[in-house]
């Protein structure tokens, strides 16, 4: 055989347990079965191997390796990554952008260290191989490698937008796969048990399922704003075929009473295989799942419960009741008929750690966002990533939702009562913090 023909690939190997061990995703079930599929972190370099039919000859032949992402993957999009493996150091130093380099050649087999932007989209990637020789203008051969691989948020790494500088914190808000719901009303709340699961084998490829449901552009995937405001639309199936149906008055034959449900993996597992929507959620199945999904992604993420909840309807930061020129309170909202404000006796949604380069500073850390459909934000059911910061601070003007959000946990309670003199039809007669 001439060396002037290009290298046939044999077989990649991309050493899934040890690059697991390094990138904190060894708890992955995939990673373990049979085969393995590789799951990394962005940012972070990771070793492959390939095997040729011939020797590699460094000096004549050309190995290039092609990463995508989503249906039309393009480079100045960052859905796609061309990389010529060098000995060239160089590129360590620039983490937006991908980078191979040549650690061994020994006969037919080739080592290699790759890393991928830190700003990568988060999902699935598919790899190419192609060889060529120098000089030849024929087309290279293409070697597909034929297991998805799975890119995930890196908040260990600081220069990533999701970087958390405890460890401890992290070992809490990715790597803990249980925890507990605190459900119930004020004085006798209680610590529900939920396995969350994330490292579940039918996790990762219901996330991906449910992203690509949710509509999110692929160049949008490595965008930890986008990403969480995505998830809070899609968990709910109310626009868009999303994981959980919600219902709240107690028919529940159809499907399994929100109160049956112990995790979110029977959940996912159920939305993956069949892919319709699962079949009863209430607010904190919702968080539940939520965590599930951003832990399993890379997303620090916890559940927050809060006691005396005000949904406020009309983004007015208050809970408004009325009452007729009798005093019996009236069953709607005069000036909002077609929605009512109410005060939930408890209410769980999630907190997720991000960095908002988009707010001004002091914004970032903890971000509200909550996956129970209660109003539309931008026509959808969707709320946040909402800056805790922002919310306690009460500065409403910032996206996304913080309006909604301040008025959960520190609306006022107005009580209004018909007043024929009046020129909005009714007078202020009281106003309270609490019910």
């Amino acid at each position: 055989m001439s060396f002037e023909e290009p290298l046939e690939v044999e077989t990649v190997h991309l050493y899934e347990k040890e690059n697991a061990e390094a990138h904190r995703t060894f708890n992955f079930e995939l990673v373990h079965q049979d085969p393995a599929i590789p799951v990394l972190r962005r940012g972070q370099p990771f070793n492959m191997a390939l095997r040729f039919n011939r020797e590699y000859v460094d000096e004549t032949d050309i190995v290039r390796l092609l990463f995508s992402f989503g249906p039309n993957p393009n480079v100045l999009r960052g859905t796609r990554g061309v990389n010529t493996v060098t000995n060239n150091e160089a590129y360590l130093t620039d983490l937006e952008a991908w980078g191979v380099r040549l650690i061994g050649a020994h006969g037919m087999d080739l080592s290699v260290e790759v890393r991928s932007p830190i700003d990568s989209p988060v999902g699935v990637w598919q790899l190419n191989v192609e060889t060529n020789t120098l000089g030849r203008k024929k087309a290279p051969n293409t070697y597909n490698y034929d297991k998805d691989i799975y890119l995930l948020f890196n908040p260990w790494m600081k220069e990533d937008l999701l970087f958390m500088e405890d460890e401890q914190l992290l070992d809490e808000y990715i790597l803990n796969d249980v925890g507990k719901i605190w459900v119930g009303p004020w004085g006798s709340s209680r610590g529900r048990e939920w396995v969350f699961g994330q490292f579940d084998a039918c996790v990762l490829p219901a996330c991906q399922l449910l992203l690509e449901r949710s509509g999110i552009k692929a160049i949008s995937r490595g965008d930890p704003v986008r990403m969480v405001r995505a998830i809070s639309r899609i968990v709910n199936s109310n626009d868009d075929k999303g994981v959980i149906t919600g219902r709240w008055d107690g028919e529940y034959d159809d499907g399994t009473a929100p109160a049956a449900w112990t995790g979110s993996v029977p959940i996912l597992e159920q939305f993956w295989e069949t892919g319709n929507e699962v079949k009863y959620g209430q607010c904190w199945v919702f968080a539940g799942v939520v965590t599930t999904v951003c832990r399993a992604l890379g997303i620090p993420s916890r559940v927050v419960s809060n006691l005396v909840s005000a949904h406020d309807a009309n983004a007015s930061l208050s809970v408004d009741r009325y009452y007729d020129l009798n005093n019996e309170e009236l069953e709607y909202d005069p000036n909002n008929p077609l929605g009512e404000d109410s005060i939930w006796n408890y209410h769980v949604w999630n907190d997720v750690w991000m960095a908002r380069p988009d707010l001004p500073k002091g914004y970032g850390g903890w971000q509200a966002i909550d996956a129970t459909p209660q109003e539309q934000s931008d026509n959808f059911y969707q709320c946040g990533p909402a800056s805790v910061e922002a919310v306690k601070e009460g500065a409403v003007g910032y996206n996304y939702d913080v309006t909604f959000m301040v008025a959960s946990v520190n609306a006022d309670l107005m009580r209004w009562k018909e007043d024929p003199e009046s020129d909005l039809g009714y007078s202020k007669i009281d106003c309270n913090k609490y019910q």
